[in-house]
């Protein structure tokens, strides 16, 4: 049995002892069992659902690299993110839930890295780019696309539940959801395999990762949680950074777009 299979017989067994809750619901209970940074307070301000990490004998259990539509996938990042994409019962997603989705996946990956680099001690500083290698990795990557696709097969057909929406999404290719994630969220125009539009896209990716980070300036904590920072030992030095760092951003917003463009098996149209 591969590791997916194991994950979704475990979100099956989930949704059986829970039958009658929403997707939702079934979430948000599944964030308990990734990692104890995805159930602080600001996570359950971000999705409006308290949930607390699961101890014991079945804590972390969906705590697992697996692969997922043919790639690495961190799958409690993946649940992570999910838990903010589906809609509250009875609600639409909201203006406020559009935003935080993004902050609490890819925005918040690329933000939490340049975040970091700023802040970091100058005496053991590592380079930017080493940065978003360890906190917006490929496998982060991956996690928050099929987050927001996963999430949004879920907000449009309620007869799907959730191990079942991840099965239907394993089954095609990661470059057709590469594709398919930048024409719903960046209104990206792609004609054959050439993309039209990438300004358009690295504009709107590092406008959001700087809405981000300036909210994130006001409440350090939330960048904290958002990621495990054991990956990066390293002495903080929080101060005021509300200053704009174009370069950095344009660094970050970069990094995101070349792994769609590589993974999408896309080129750039000239």
């Amino acid at each position: 049995m591969t590791e997916l299979q194991e994950v979704l017989k475990f979100i099956e067994k989930i949704e059986s002892e829970n039958s009658g809750k929403s997707a939702y619901e079934i979430t948000n209970l599944l964030r308990g069992y990734t990692k104890p940074q995805y159930t602080t307070k600001l996570w359950s301000l971000a999705t409006g659902y308290n949930q607390k990490y699961i101890q014991g004998e079945l804590q972390g259990k969906l705590n697992h690299e697996v692969v997922l539509s043919s790639e690495k996938t961190d799958f409690a990042h993946f649940i992570a993110a999910l838990s903010d994409q589906i809609n509250q019962p009875g609600m639409r997603k909201s203006d406020l839930t559009c935003w935080t989705s993004d902050h609490t996946s890819w925005a918040g990956d690329i933000g939490s890295a340049i975040m970091f680099y700023r802040t970091q001690s100058q005496a053991k500083k590592i380079s930017l780019d080493e940065a978003l290698k360890r906190l917006a990795s490929d496998s982060d990557y991956t996690a928050n696309i099929a987050a927001y696709l996963i999430g949004a097969k879920l907000n449009s057909d309620y007869t799907v539940n959730i191990s079942q929406a991840i099965a239907q999404y394993h089954a095609i290719e990661y470059t057709e959801h590469i594709q398919t994630f930048i024409k719903k969220r960046f209104g990206g125009i792609i004609l054959g395999n050439k993309l039209q539009n990438p300004n358009t896209l690295e504009a709107e990716i590092r406008r959001v990762v700087s809405t981000y980070i300036q909210l994130s300036d006001t409440a350090s904590d939330l960048y904290k949680s958002l990621k495990n920072l054991l990956r990066l030992p390293l002495k903080l030095e929080w101060g005021n950074n509300t200053a704009p760092h174009s370069s950095d951003l344009s660094t970050g917003s970069l990094h995101f777009l070349s792994h769609l463009i590589k993974y999408g098996n896309l080129a750039i149209s000239h």
